[in-house]
Parts: C-alpha cells; sequence; structure tokens
C-alpha cells in the first residue's frame, strides 16, 4: 500500500478525510482537493498530505487512485478527467472495505446514533488497551481525530446506509442501532427496499455471537435476526431496567441472563444515548472488556464534536451545538437537555438539512420541538441539492405553529447571530442543531457578545 498515491476529490469530508489520515499512516502518498479548508485539512497537511484549493483537473495524473465519495458528480472535474487519463477510481465505501479486511471490524450501523455508538466502542476498546483501528463520522474530543491505526486486528467503523454502501461490508460483529425512514432518496423512496439493505447487512456479520440489534425498534424486530437483541422492553437479551439522569449524566442499570450490572454512569444524555451505551456495553462484555472498563470510560467519556457540544458560555447563557437533522433525532436530544437543565428557557435554532430530506420529513415536525420554550427556523441548508418548489423554512413553521404551543419564529441564516443577541438572556440555554453551518451560529454570536 505504502508504493501507492491516492487523491481524495473533497479530501475534506468527515468519511474521506479519516481514510486519508489512514493511508498516511500507511507512508502512502496522499493528495487530495476540497473547496474550502478547516482544522481538519490542516491536520492531514501536518502529516504530509498535498492539497489544492479547488478541483482541478491538472492535478490528476494517470497512475493515481482516485477515491471519491457519492457526493460527488460525474461532472467533477477530476473525476472527469480520471476517467479520461484511465485512473483506477475507488468509491470511498471500497477503500474502507481494503482497509478493514484483515481485521476483526466492528460495524456499527443505523439510520441514527452511529456515530457516537461507534466512538464509545472505540474509546472503551482503546482504554482497556486493546489498541483498535477506527475510523467514524465525527471528530472524538479524546483523540482530536476521526480516525486511528491501532496496533490490534480490532477495527471499529460506521457503516452507512445514506448511500447503500453497508452491503459492502462483511464484519466480524456489528450494531445495529435503529432503522428509520431518513436517506429514503437512495432508496427510491422505499423503506422496504432500506429494510432490505439492513437485512442482507445483518446476514453478512461473520460472527452471529457479536451481532447487536436494538429490540425496541420495529422494524429490527421484525427482521427475526440473529445475535443479542438490547432496549428497554422486556423481550431484549439485554434489557435496560432503569433509568435516570442527572443534569448532563445519565445512571442506568442493565439485566442479562440473570445477572444485573447496577447504576451504570454515562457521561452522555437521553435515552437513546442509553441505548447506544447498552449495545457498547454488551459487545464490549463480549470481547472479554473487564466490566470496570467498560464503567469507567462510560462515566469520563468525552464526546464527540457537534453531538451536545458546548461551545461557550456567557453571562450564565450556555451555548450547546448538536448534529441532530432528522425529527427522532432531534425529539430525543431536546428532551435529554430540557432534563439536564430543569426550568432554564431553552432557545432552539433549526437549520434543516437537504430539501430532500425535509420533504420525506413533512409531517413529522409538529410536535419535536415541544421541550424548547422559543424555537426559531432558519433557512434549508441545501448541501448542494436542487431547491424544490414551494419547500421552504415555512413550511416546517406552519406545521409546528400547527401542532405546538411554542414561540416559533423566522430567521434568515446570515442575521442568526444578530437576531439571538436580541432575544437571549442570563440563564438562557440556547442549542443549534443541523448537519449544516449552523454550528458556527454559536461561536458567532459569542463573539457579537463580547462586544455588546
Amino acid at each position: 500500500m505504502n508504493t501507492e498515491h491516492y487523491h481524495f476529490i473533497g479530501i475534506g469530508g468527515i468519511g474521506m478525510s479519516g481514510l486519508a489520515h489512514l493511508l498516511l499512516t500507511h507512508q502512502a502518498t496522499v493528495t487530495g482537493s476540497d473547496i474550502a479548508y478547516h482544522a481538519v485539512i490542516e491536520g492531514l497537511i501536518q502529516q504530509g498530505a498535498m492539497i489544492h484549493r479547488e478541483h482541478l483537473a491538472e492535478t490528476i495524473a494517470p497512475h493515481m487512485t482516485v477515491v471519491y465519495s457519492t457526493d460527488i458528480r460525474q461532472d467533477n472535474p477530476e473525476y472527469c478527467a480520471a476517467v479520461t487519463k484511465q485512473c483506477q477510481l475507488m468509491h470511498r465505501s471500497d477503500l474502507l472495505a481494503l482497509l478493514i479486511k484483515d481485521h476483526r471490524a466492528l460495524a456499527i450501523a443505523g439510520t441514527h446514533g452511529k456515530t457516537t455508538t461507534s466512538s464509545l466502542l472505540a474509546t472503551v476498546l482503546s482504554e482497556a488497551n486493546c489498541n483498535p483501528s477506527f475510523a467514524i463520522g465525527g471528530i472524538l474530543h479524546a483523540f482530536q481525530s476521526n480516525a486511528k491505526r491501532g496496533t490490534s486486528d480490532l477495527f471499529v467503523f460506521e457503516a452507512d446506509e445514506s448511500d447503500g454502501t453497508l452491503v459492502k461490508y462483511h464484519p466480524f460483529g456489528a450494531i445495529i442501532t435503529n432503522i428509520n425512514d431518513d436517506h429514503l432518496n437512495h432508496f427510491q423512496n422505499s423503506e422496504e427496499l432500506l429494510i432490505q439493505a439492513f437485512h442482507q447487512f445483518a446476514g453478512q456479520v461473520r460472527s452471529s455471537e457479536h451481532l447487536f440489534w436494538c429490540g425496541d425498534n420495529s422494524h429490527l424486530r421484525q427482521l427475526n435476526l440473529p445475535g443479542h437483541s438490547y432496549g428497554f422492553e422486556p423481550f431484549c437479551e439485554w434489557q435496560v431496567v432503569h433509568a435516570e439522569q442527572k443534569e448532563f449524566k445519565s445512571f442506568f442499570t442493565l439485566q442479562c441472563g440473570g445477572i444485573t450490572f447496577e447504576n451504570i454512569e454515562l457521561a452522555l444524555i437521553g435515552k437513546h444515548n442509553i441505548l447506544n451505551a447498552t449495545a457498547v456495553f454488551g459487545l464490549a462484555t463480549l470481547l472479554n472488556i473487564p466490566e470496570a472498563a467498560i464503567r469507567q470510560t462510560f462515566c469520563t467519556f468525552q464526546g464527540v464534536k457537534r453531538r451536545c457540544e458546548v461551545k461557550g458560555t456567557f453571562n450564565h447563557m450556555l451555548f450547546l451545538d448538536d448534529y441532530a437533522h432528522h425529527p427522532t433525532e432531534i425529539q430525543s436530544t431536546l428532551q435529554g437537555i430540557r432534563q439536564a437543565i430543569g426550568n432554564r428557557r431553552l432557545i432552539v435554532v433549526f437549520q434543516p438539512h437537504r430539501y430532500s430530506r425535509t420533504q420525506s420529513c413533512l409531517g413529522q415536525y409538529g410536535t419535536i420541538f415541544n421541550a424548547a420554550d422559543h424555537l426559531i427556523i432558519t433557512d434549508i441548508f441545501a448541501a448542494g441539492e436542487t431547491p424544490i418548489a414551494d419547500l421552504s423554512h415555512g413550511t416546517i413553521q406552519q406545521e409546528v405553529l400547527a401542532s405546538s404551543k411554542i414561540t416559533c419564529e423566522y430567521a434568515p441564516r446570515s442575521a442568526l447571530s444578530h437576531y439571538l443577541i436580541q432575544i437571549i438572556q442570563p440563564q438562557d440555554v440556547i442549542v443549534t442543531l443541523g448537519a449544516g453551518d449552523i454550528t458556527k451560529v454559536a461561536g458567532e454570536t459569542l463573539t457579537r457578545l463580547e462586544y455588546v
């Protein structure tokens, strides 16, 4: 591998950058391109990658293996040049499949929760001195990275359903967190095809003893999968029998096979994260990780960027940022935050993500923000998609106003920080939600507040 030259089109993406990092640790030559520079790209440059700030056909040479993701269009100049020059073209998922091939790979799949679950599992294994490799869709605070090359045969990674590529993997073990109606545009808007993809993936897991799936999810229950079910429901093999939240920590008790694991402390909030932790606890136990080591990691876990991340404080106001962009994720996240902050006023700033996702989720927005006191909806983040006629932030706003009693207003993305400083008060908790550039709003607002 170290004699090869890999060129990444869009190297700054969270999945692409992790693979580039791993190749650099294998001493491969890595080049790439992206339209914007950020800290992840700077880190790759420091490792030895040469990265261009735009997509240029002349950067492509015939000897390169050109790596692309589903988001790269076939009219991209570098992609076109790679075809013309007969380069080896490799989809991101195929490169990942190559990197995990000789490992005991542990895949995390599911519509929601993949990044938190994979991060927690990778951290448990790391802190138990298993030294795993990992490739994850988020930056782990503890490692300041989304990827790492370890010395053991364990490799934790995310199997992505958004483009159907999860069926390319044949991992040793896996966790399937849930199946919900997201990313249906890849599956011809068919929930049945999405479910079939997960069923195929589960059948490709080499050790059913190391397959965990959420029994609380109706779609997963209907698949009659091998392995181990987990959840709050009494029929789950790994059952959560008690759970509570104290500020920004969760505490829960598990039962499995007549054994009770009492009062497990978790440095994450929300029922969804208790479920994620339950799967990790079960899988780590079957990998012979000592219970004490799992518990220690759970209570000290530093989390992942953009997952209920504290962005800063000012005058007793707390700014949080979360990647949640699907209605199921949003509702779970806000309920957890509400439990953590008590009676403090909760202001939510939501940026819808992609026109196709917004359209497919219509009818689900009405009451998902009910844990908030005040909701601000901004413009849809297109993520390269063509706008859909008669679909806008206003469509969601109307749905919320028709179903909920919370205050709901619109503010343009360009004016969000200015709008926020007009309405926020001491003790408020402000949370930004979405998968787009909404993550910058807390920093923009805090900067303005310093000069007010």
